[in-house]
């Protein structure tokens, strides 16, 4: 568990108050340094032992010279780079996670996140409004920025961690034939497949995320196991006779009828037998790190996506695939922020 996202310190004090009202100030650096790629610069000219100046850096961004200095400084503060002399070099945390190409690359994740800032900024008026905003609807991004930064930030958890956990959760040994509801880039499919070779999996999606999807298939060298399919989850045909449906990253951001009507579709689509897996963000295990991220993962999703989105009870999950049909019920928490809820369709 990432101990850094636990909740505040108990004791407050004005000063406290006045840094964590300062905490957007590192998320801006860290989306600055993406955008400006400091970070892929570095890494690139790694044969460098002490690093490079800020003027070079200033040279080939073409930036600022005074703000660039006191921008590197503040990324020093930050534990983000390291500086010697008047040279400057990534830090071990962002060679390893800032480095797009890298397996635990988290940056276009981090794009997605900021991406939000208009909605955040807005967050008494849309909480007095009950709506949501989203980053193309308030001009800060365009939509396919916010489409690629959104489908790729799933990617980045996905390959930092988050499907290795999938696949050491669920055994799909005997399974031949998977649906992956909302599979957005196949991220958790290509985890699957790669672990199961006698799986086939449908991913089910949008064009937008598909096109994504289609190079990483491609890089994967799996398009005999995974099709993508374009459409709607009204699309999906009932005989295909699925042994497994994949949900995942979809009950957060969809309202409870929604969720209901879905879990009711996947078990139409469930051969005798079958597993359903859903994926997501729940309150499982509610330890004070995961009430906390929890907490503040139910307004971020209400602001963002959709106002009956929610961050939902492991417990409620659960109830809906019961009336949806499912047995045998299983709730696991995970390492990571994301937790599972099986469920099989009786024989």
């Amino acid at each position: 568990m990432d101990q850094s996202l636990g909740p505040p310190p108990v004791t407050m004090n004005p000063e406290s108050l006045n840094a964590m009202s300062r905490n957007f100030w590192n998320s801006a650096i860290l989306r600055a340094g993406l955008k400006l790629d400091v970070f892929g610069l570095l890494e690139n000219n790694g044969s460098k032992v002490a690093g490079i100046s800020g003027s070079e850096l200033s040279e080939i961004i073409g930036a600022d010279d005074r703000f660039l200095h006191a921008f590197l400084e503040a990324c020093v503060a930050l534990g983000l780079l390291e500086q010697q002399d008047e040279s400057y070099r990534n830090s071990p945390a962002a060679s390893s996670f800032l480095i797009k190409g890298k397996d635990q690359y988290v940056g276009d994740l981090i794009l997605h996140i900021t991406n939000h800032w208009e909605g955040w900024g807005r967050l008494d008026q849309l909480v007095k409004e009950g709506k949501t905003l989203l980053p193309f609807e308030a001009g800060f991004v365009d939509v396919p920025t916010y489409w690629t930064d959104y489908m790729l930030g799933q990617h980045n958890r996905a390959t930092s961690g988050q499907g290795n956990e999938l696949v050491r959760s669920v055994d799909l040994t005997y399974k031949k034939n998977m649906l992956d509801l909302g599979g957005g880039a196949a991220s958790y499919s290509i985890a699957l497949c790669r672990a199961n070779p006698g799986l086939k999996a449908v991913v089910l999606d949008q064009k937008e995320p598909l096109v994504l999807a289609r190079g990483l298939v491609d890089e994967q060298g799996l398009q005999a196991q995974i099709t993508l399919q374009e459409g709607d989850f009204n699309d999906v045909d009932p005989s295909q006779g699925y042994d497994v449906v994949l949900i995942s990253g979809v009950v957060l951001i969809k309202s409870e009828e929604e969720c209901r009507a879905l879990f009711r579709l996947a078990y139409n689509v469930l051969q005798p037998g079958g597993l359903v897996i859903i994926q997501d963000f729940m309150r499982i295990d509610h330890s004070p790190q995961r009430s906390f991220m929890d907490s503040l993962m139910d307004i971020y999703v209400l602001i963002s996506f959709d106002p009956g989105a929610g961050d939902r009870f492991g417990d409620e999950v659960a109830a809906w695939l019961g009336d949806a049909g499912f047995q045998n019920l299983e709730l696991k928490p995970l390492p990571t922020h994301l937790a599972l809820v099986l469920g099989g369709k009786p024989e």
